[in-house]
C-alpha cells in the first residue's frame, strides 16, 4: 500500500517587542560575490555564518534561506568563522592579518585582535565561550579572553604556507583539549588547562611542505580524528595517545574532516567529494560528488546531522544530504543569479580576475538633464533612465551586444555617449531613446568616455590599453594612443578641452595633449589605481580618488598637489565637489559617506546607511540632496540639511526594483518583493508581510517631495511593537490512497488580534470551509481549524498565513504532501470577455472583442496537445453583462477540479476609485461614479472571491482594461492605486495576473497592429515568441510574463515615443498554457 509523505518545510518563529532592541534594517538578498572559504552552523542550527574571498561574513536563516545581514569590516578576506556557544557573538579570521568578534545581533564589530605579521586562516571558540584563538601563517597562535580581550597563551605553530591553509583549530567538547593541524601532517594537542602541549601525532618518516592537517574531536572528547593533504586519515585515543583506526591512505585536497553528530561516522570532504566511514569499524560507507559543478572549500553538518554544508567557490553555500545526493538548500542571491549583460568574466579565476575587478567597479549613476531622473548601465545590456520619485523605468537604451560599462551625458541633456564590454561607442537621443550613431572602435571593453568641450567628439579607452577619439558627424577616428599594456582606466578632458587627463592602470596621472600624445604634466603621489577624476567648478583644480585609500586635489596650472584626505578604509571609488566648490563628498569600499572641508580636508560629516561598495556620488541640481549608489544596487538619497536618508531605490536585473522610505513604505516589482527582506536582531520578516498597509505607490512620490517630511508616517517597527503579527503552524494527515488530506492550522495571537487566515495549496488561495473556524481573541489564546483538501498528483504544498487587526501579516508556515495518485487528465477552461459596445457611446472600444476572441481562439488551438480539452466561454458585448459574467464565474465553479486549469481574460473598461479596481460591464454608463459603479460594476474583491471558489490551482487572469479621461496627474493617482488593487488580487487570490496598465497610454489602439498593443504582444508571445530556453514548443505562464515585461516597453517606445510598462504579478506555480508544433 502507497504511504504518502509529508514534511515540514519551515514555521517562521514569532519574535515579540522584548526582542527589539535593534533597528530595522532592509536587507537585500545579496549572497557573496566570490568564493565562500568558511561555513558554520548556530548552536541552535537556526542560523548559518559564511565568509568569503569578497571580504565579508553574512548571517543566513538556514530555514528559509534567507540572508540576514552582513558583517563588513575586514580589508581582506575571510577565511574561518566561528559562534561563540551561546550563540550571541561570532569571530572571523582574514587575510588583512586580524580576527575580529561581532555581535551577532547587530553585526556591529566588538573586537579587532592586533595585526599579525602575516594572514590569518582560522579561529575557534572554546566550547564555554570564555575564550578564543586565532592563528594563521605566523609561526605562533593566541589564546584571547573573550570579556578581557586580552592574550591568555601563545603557542607555537608550524603553519602550511605552501598551499596556504595556515593552521586549523578544535576543541574537545568536554573543554580538556585544543587540537591544532599544522603542516607536515601534524596535529599537536594541549590541555587547556595550562596550555601545556600534551601529544604530537604526526608520520614517522619524511618531511612534506604544503601538508596542511585538519582534526575534529568526538562527541565523548575521547577520540581525535586527522587528515592531511597527501596523508591518510586517522583516529588516535586521547587516553593513550595512540593510533586507533586507519580510514584511508594518502588522500588530497581535503576541506573538512568531523565526527558525525552521533558519533557513528567519520566524515572527510575534499575539493569534489565527500566520504564517510563507519567510526568504528573503519568500513566505507559512502563516497559521493555533491555535482555542484565547484571546488567545496569547507564543509560542516547540520547539527541534526542530516545534511552538510559546502562552502564553494562559486560563491554559494548549499545544504547537500550526501546519502540521497540531493541538494535541499541553496544560500545565496542576486549577485549569482543577475544577468552580467554577456560580460562573463569569473572573479575566481586567476587568468579572468583582474578585468574582473576593474568591470566590478564601473558602475556609475547619472542624473538627467533636469534632475527628475536617474541613468545608469549594466541593466544585463540595456541602460536605463528612471524617475526618482517612484522609481519606475522611463526609457530603456537598447543597442549594445554586452553591458554599458561607461556613459557621458551632454550639457543640455538632450544626448548621452555609452561605451560597452562590447567595444562599442553609441550616441543616443536620450529622450526617445533612439540610436543616432554606433562605433564599433574596439574589440575590448571600455573603460571610459568623455564628450569633449564642444560635444562634436568623444574620447574613449579600453582594456585594450588604447585611447582614441572619434567624430562623433562621422563616427571617423581622429586620436589613436597606444599605451601598450597600460590602459586607461579614467579619463577627463581639460577645461581648455585641448588636453585630456589620463589614469592609467600603473597609477600614474598625466595630462596629455592631444595633438603630439604627449605627457605636458605630470600629478605624482598614487599608488594605487585611480578610480575617477573630477574637475572643480572653478576649473582650477583636478580632484582623483585611488584605491589607496586617498583624495587628492591638484593644481592644474602647476601639477601640485594642492589638498589631501585621509581618513578611508581601503579603497575610495569616488568623490565630487559641492556647486561652491568648498565641500567634497566621498565613498568607497568603507562604505561611509564622507564630506570633507576643500580647503582644511577636515572631515565634517559622515552619512552611514550602505551595506556594500559605494562607487557613484551625485549632487542635486539645487545642491541641497546627496544621491550615492553602491555595487548592491542601493541607491539612496540624503538631505544634507539634516545629513539623513530619507529614500532609497534598489535595482537588480534588467527590470527589477524596489523603492522605500526609512519607514518602511515600498513599491516595486513582484520579483523584487521576494528578494528584499527586513530585519531587526536575528529575525526575519518578508517585505509581503506588510503588504497591506505598507505597499504603497501612491505615497512614495509625496514622501520623495516632502524629503520624509510626513510627520503622519509611522514606521514598520512601530508597527511591529503595538501590534505584533499572529503565528502560524501547519501540519497534514493525508488520507488513506492519498486522494485528499486533513490540514491542521494553529494560530496563536502574539498581542495583535488576529483577523483574517489564509490557506494555500501551491500558491492558490483555497476557501476554508471548517464550521467551527474560530480565531483567537487575545493575547498568547490559540485556535486549531481543520481544512480537507483535495490533493492533485505530484507534491502539493500547503501553506497557511494570518493577518492582524492591522493587517500586518504572519510569517508563512508550509508543509509538503506528496501524493502519487495520477488523478484526472487536465481541463483549460477559458473565460473570454470583451467589449466594444457600452450602454453609454462614448465608452465604446474598437479592438477588445476582437482581442478577446483572438485569445480564447489562439488558446483553444494551441492547448489542445496540452490538456485532455480545452473548454471555450465567451461573453461579447451587450451578453458580457455585470450578472451574465459572475453567473459564468460560479457555473464554472462547479465544474473546474483541483487539477485542471482556468484563464479568466477581460478586455474593456477597467475603473479605479477610492483605491478600488472594478471591472465595467456593458450597462455601466459612468466610469468614476462610485455609486454607479457599485451598481453595475464588478469590484476586484468580488472577483478575488470567486476565484477562490474555482478550484483550479493553476489559475491566471488577463486584463487588458483602461482608463479613459482625466489629466496626466489624475492619471498617475490612478495608476499608483490601480497597480496595488491588481498586485492586491493577484496575492490574495494566489493568482498570475497580467495587465495592461490601464491608463490612456494603453487606451490608443493600433490599426496597423490589428489589435490593443497590449493583446497584440500577449498573442504574439503565445504563437511562439516567448518560448525561451530550452525550445520546447511550450509557453509557460514565467516565460509569458518576461516577454510582457520585456517587449510591451519597447512597441511602445516605437509607437508612441515613450515605453509603458503591464503590470505582471505571479502566485503559484508555473504552468505551460501553449504547446507550439515545430513545422
Amino acid at each position: 500500500m502507497f504511504l504518502p509523505f509529508y514534511r515540514i518545510l519551515y514555521a517562521l518563529p514569532f519574535v515579540g517587542p522584548l526582542a527589539m532592541a535593534q533597528s530595522m534594517e532592509t536587507v537585500i538578498q545579496q549572497g557573496h560575490e566570490l568564493a565562500v572559504l568558511a561555513v558554520t552552523v548556530s548552536p541552535d542550527s537556526n542560523l548559518v555564518a559564511t565568509g568569503s574571498r569578497d571580504k565579508s561574513a553574512k548571517l543566513w536563516e538556514l530555514s528559509t534561506g534567507r540572508e540576514i545581514r552582513s558583517f563588513l569590516g575586514h580589508e581582506g578576506t575571510v577565511n574561518c568563522i566561528d559562534f561563540s556557544p551561546d550563540g550571541k557573538l561570532m569571530i572571523t579570521s582574514s587575510a588583512d592579518k586580524t580576527a575580529k568578534l561581532w555581535d551577532v545581533a547587530t553585526g556591529e564589530e566588538v573586537f579587532s585582535t592586533p595585526e599579525a605579521f602575516k594572514m590569518l586562516t582560522a579561529a575557534a571558540f572554546g566550547p564555554t565561550g570564555e575564550y578564543f584563538i586565532v592563528g594563521g601563517f605566523d609561526n605562533e597562535a593566541h589564546v584571547y579572553g573573550t570579556k578581557s580581550k586580552k592574550t591568555l597563551a601563545t603557542l607555537k605553530v608550524n603553519a602550511d604556507q605552501g598551499l596556504g591553509y595556515g593552521v586549523n583549530f578544535a576543541f574537545s567538547p568536554n573543554g580538556k583539549w585544543l587540537a591544532i593541524g599544522e603542516d607536515n601532517h601534524t596535529a599537536n594537542v594541549y590541555e587547556t588547562s595550562t596550555w601545556e602541549k600534551k601529544f604530537t601525532f604526526a608520520e614517522k618518516e619524511g618531511s612534506c611542505g604544503g601538508c596542511a592537517t585538519w582534526v575534529g574531536f568526538n562527541k565523548d572528547s575521547q577520540s581525535l580524528v586527522m587528515a592531511s593533504n597527501g596523508g591518510p586519515v586517522k583516529k588516535y585515543s586521547l587516553a593513550t595517545g595512540k593510533q586507533t583506526l586507519q580510514y584511508i591512505g594518502d588522500l588530497e585536497d581535503i576541506s573538512h574532516v568531523a565526527f558525525s553528530p552521533d558519533d557513528k561516522q567519520v566524515l572527510v570532504v575534499t575539493k569534489k567529494e565527500a566520504i564517510i566511514w563507519d567510526n568504528l569499524t573503519g568500513r566505507q560507507l559512502l563516497r559521493k560528488s555533491p555535482q555542484v559543478n565547484a571546488e567545496i572549500k569547507e564543509a560542516k553538518y547540520t547539527k541534526n546531522g542530516a545534511s552538510l554544508l559546502l562552502a564553494c567557490d562559486n560563491n554559494i553555500i548549499y545544504q547537500w544530504d550526501p546519502w540521497s545526493g540531493k541538494v535541499i538548500k541553496e544560500l545565496t542571491g542576486l549577485i549569482n543569479m543577475r544577468d552580467k549583460g554577456n560580460i562573463n568574466y569569473d572573479p575566481n579565476f586567476y587568468w579572468d580576475s583582474y578585468i574582473a575587478k576593474y568591470i566590478r567597479f564601473k558602475n556609475r549613476i547619472m542624473l538627467s538633464g533636469d534632475g527628475k531622473e536617474l541613468i545608469k548601465g549594466k541593466f544585463g545590456t540595456k541602460v536605463k533612465r528612471w524617475d526618482i520619485a517612484t522609481g519606475k523605468t522611463t526609457m530603456e537604451y537598447v543597442g549594445h551586444d554586452k553591458a554599458a560599462l561607461c556613459y557621458d551625458l551632454s550639457k543640455d541633456g538632450k544626448r548621452m555617449v555609452t561605451g560597452g564590454g562590447d567595444g562599442k561607442i553609441i550616441l543616443w537621443d536620450v529622450e526617445t531613446g533612439d540610436t543616432i550613431r554606433t562605433i564599433q572602435s574596439y574589440r575590448e571593453p571600455i573603460f571610459d568616455i568623455k564628450f569633449n568641450k564642444d560635444e562634436t567628439e568623444v574620447a574613449s579607452s579600453s582594456w585594450d590599453a588604447t585611447f582614441k577619439t572619434h567624430d562623433l558627424k562621422t563616427g571617423k577616428r581622429t586620436n589613436y594612443v597606444d599605451f601598450k599594456t597600460n590602459s586607461v582606466y579614467n579619463l577627463a578632458y581639460h577645461p581648455s578641452g585641448l588636453y585630456v587627463f589620463i589614469a592609467n592602470m600603473d597609477f600614474s596621472l598625466q595630462l596629455m595633449e592631444l595633438d603630439t600624445h604627449k605627457p605636458v604634466r605630470d600629478f605624482v603621489g598614487h599608488s594605487d589605481i585611480i578610480s575617477s577624476l573630477t574637475v572643480s567648478p572653478d576649473q582650477r583644480l583636478l580632484m582623483s580618488t585611488s584605491w589607496d585609500g586617498s583624495v587628492r586635489i591638484w593644481d592644474i596650472a602647476t601639477g601640485l598637489m594642492d589638498t589631501k584626505f585621509k581618513g578611508h578604509r581601503g579603497a575610495v571609488h569616488t568623490a565630487i565637489f559641492s556647486h561652491d566648490g568648498n565641500t567634497v563628498y566621498s565613498a568607497g569600499a568603507d562604505r561611509i559617506i564622507r564630506a570633507w572641508d576643500a580647503h582644511t580636508a577636515a572631515e565634517t560629516h559622515q552619512f552611514i546607511g550602505h551595506t556594500s561598495e559605494i562607487t557613484s556620488l551625485v549632487l542635486s541640481k539645487d545642491g541641497k540632496m546627496l544621491i550615492s549608489h553602491s555595487l548592491d544596487g542601493a541607491t539612496k538619497f540624503w538631505d544634507l540639511g539634516t545629513g539623513k536618508e530619507f529614500f532609497e531605490h534598489i535595482h537588480f536585473g534588467n527590470s527589477e526594483w524596489m523603492v522605500k522610505s526609512p519607514e518602511g513604505y515600498f513599491n516595486g516589482t513582484d520579483e523584487a518583493r521576494k528578494y528584499i527582506h527586513f530585519v531587526e536582531g536575528t529575525k526575519a520578516y518578508s517585505v509581503d508581510q506588510f503588504f497591506d498597509e505598507f505597499y504603497r505607490p501612491d505615497l512614495l512620490p509625496k514622501i520623495f517631495m516632502s524629503r520624509g517630511g510626513l510627520e503622519e508616517l509611522k514606521g514598520i517597527r512601530n508597527k511591529l511593537l503595538e501590534s505584533p503579527p499572529p503565528s502560524v503552524q501547519v501540519a497534514a494527515l493525508p488520507s488513506e490512497g492519498s486522494t485528499t488530506a486533513e490540514v491542521f492550522i494553529k494560530v496563536t495571537d502574539n498581542g495583535g488580534g488576529v483577523r483574517e487566515l489564509k490557506l494555500f495549496h501551491n500558491g492558490k488561495n483555497v476557501p476554508l470551509t471548517d464550521e467551527n473556524t474560530k480565531l483567537p481573541k487575545g493575547k498568547n489564546q490559540t485556535s486549531t481549524i481543520k481544512q480537507q483538501v483535495t490533493l492533485v498528483g505530484g507534491t502539493n504544498t500547503l501553506t497557511a498565513t494570518a493577518k492582524n487587526k492591522d493587517k500586518i501579516e504572519s510569517g508563512p508556515s508550509s508543509i509538503e504532501v506528496f501524493s502519487e495518485s495520477s488523478g484526472k487528465s487536465s481541463t483549460c477552461y477559458v473565460l473570454a470577455v470583451g467589449i466594444n459596445e457600452y450602454k453609454n457611446p462614448k465608452m465604446t472600444l474598437n479592438y477588445a472583442k476582437p482581442d478577446a476572441a483572438s485569445f480564447g481562439k489562439l488558446i483553444n488551438q494551441n492547448g489542445a496537445a496540452l490538456f485532455k480539452e480545452v473548454e471555450l466561454h465567451t461573453l461579447y458585448d451587450k451578453e458580457a453583462s455585470k450578472e451574465n459574467i459572475l453567473k459564468k464565474l460560479d457555473e464554472l465553479a462547479l465544474k473546474v477540479h483541483p487539477e485542471d486549469v482556468f484563464v479568466f481574460y477581460y478586455a474593456g473598461h477597467g475603473s479605479m476609485v477610492d483605491d478600488r479596481f472594478y471591472f465595467i460591464p456593458t450597462e455601466s454608463v459612468r466610469l468614476y461614479d462610485l455609486a454607479s459603479l457599485k451598481k453595475d460594476a464588478i469590484e476586484a474583491n468580488i472577483l478575488q472571491e470567486e476565484l477562490k471558489n474555482i478550484k483550479a490551482l493553476k489559475q491566471l487572469i488577463i486584463m487588458d482594461a483602461c482608463q479613459s479621461g482625466g489629466s496626466v496627474e489624475l492619471l498617475a493617482a490612478r495608476g499608483a492605486a490601480e497597480e496595488k488593487a491588481i498586485a492586491q488580487l493577484s496575492r490574495s487570490a494566489g493568482i498570475h495576473v497580467m495587465a495592461s496598465a490601464g491608463s490612456e497610454q494603453f487606451a490608443t489602439e493600433f490599426a496597423e497592429l490589428g489589435h490593443g498593443l497590449f493583446t497584440y504582444t500577449l498573442i504574439t508571445a503565445l504563437q511562439g515568441a516567448a518560448d525561451g530556453a530550452p525550445k520546447d514548443g511550450k509557453v509557460t505562464i514565467y516565460e509569458l510574463k518576461s516577454y510582457l515585461d520585456d517587449q510591451v516597453p519597447e512597441l511602445t517606445r516605437k509607437l508612441k515615443g515613450k515605453p509603458q510598462y503591464p503590470y505582471t504579478f505571479s502566485r503559484g506555480q508555473d504552468f505551460p498554457l501553449v504547446f507550439n508544433k515545430k513545422d
